[in-house]
């Protein structure tokens, strides 16, 4: 091949089918392992294989090492999926003799608890008096479907009218890597979208079927959700900051304190593995622990009257 990278790209997109944000960041990566071989390595910058055929395991820890010194945990174990994907490729599409980059391992990341809202919260966030105003029907409709499925930002994004199923009173969705799920809609959120639909103003030719449009009649972006649920969360006085993810983290949350099964849970986020679900298995730990701090007489370490 005589630009792996251009061809590395292609499959990303087009057999992985990552999101574009995905493919950006892992072509951005292999650019700047490029540039550092180029600099720090006195490699000649050229596209060709025989250019990553030179590539030294002992040359990728020490590009990571430098990566290490300024990006935090969880970027450098991107870059170095990004890297094992990479080479992976090179291994069986372009004959490269061995995989440089196969012992690499990510660096253990801190677990850090999720923020998300208590349901009294998520209550005062939903209170929205959307009856006179189209676009706050539409934020409304918008908050009351990331509460009621626990959708990705990108995931919201990306939805059409076509993907609500009003009928089976679920919605269609397609994750990373374009893994397709039906999630349940409450009917709360089914009754706020079906009078958003009623409402909703014409979309533009270049939105297409798009569920949520902005003002002019365009997608909304991700970028655009992030900034409304902020807004909204101010509006709703909430003491932390209010993201799209802190939303979905409320959604898995309040799941499990009312008894749902972590594979129901791992199902309903769409997570590959049990184990990025678990993280949920904490924040409820945290909560009786709290609970048993305020009701439990002996928690307080007071003594025990006989």
């Amino acid at each position: 091949m005589a630009d792996p990278v251009l061809h590395f790209r292609r499959f990303l997109e087009d057999e992985r089918q990552l999101s574009s944000h995905t493919v950006r960041a892992y072509i951005s990566d292999i650019k700047q392992l490029c540039a550092f071989l180029e600099e720090d390595c006195g490699f000649s910058p050229s596209p060709a294989a025989d250019f990553w055929g030179r590539v030294t395991e002992a040359q990728l820890q020490k590009f990571m090492r430098a990566r290490m010194a300024s990006d935090g945990a969880a970027s450098v174990g991107r870059k170095i999926a990004a890297l094992k994907t990479f080479f992976g490729f090179l291994v069986k599409r372009c004959g490269l003799a061995a995989d440089p980059a196969a012992l690499l391992r990510p660096p253990r990341n801190k677990r850090h608890l999720p923020v998300y809202l208590e349901e009294e919260e998520a209550d005062r966030l939903l209170e929205i008096d959307s009856a006179a105003d189209e676009l706050k029907l539409r934020d409304r409709a918008i908050l009351e479907l990331m509460y009621a499925c626990g959708l990705r930002v990108s995931e919201v994004a990306a939805l059409d009218v076509a993907s609500l199923r009003f009928a089976d009173a679920v919605v269609r969705v397609f994750g990373k890597g374009r893994k397709e799920r039906l999630v349940p809609l409450g009917r709360v959120a089914a009754e706020i979208l079906q009078k958003y639909l009623k409402q909703r103003r014409p979309a533009s030719p270049a939105a297409g079927d798009a569920l949520f449009l902005n003002a002019r009649g365009g997608r909304l972006t991700a970028r655009s959700l992030s900034t409304l649920v902020k807004k909204y969360g101010l509006s709703a006085g909430l003491q932390k900051p209010l993201t799209p993810h802190a939303v979905r983290h409320s959604f898995a949350t309040h799941l499990l304190q009312n008894g749902a099964d972590l594979r129901v849970i791992q199902e309903l986020l769409g997570h590959s593995s049990l184990s990025t679900t678990q993280r949920y298995t904490h924040v409820d730990v945290k909560r009786l622990l709290e609970v048993y701090d305020k009701a439990h007489p002996l928690a307080q370490g007071e003594e025990r009257k006989n």
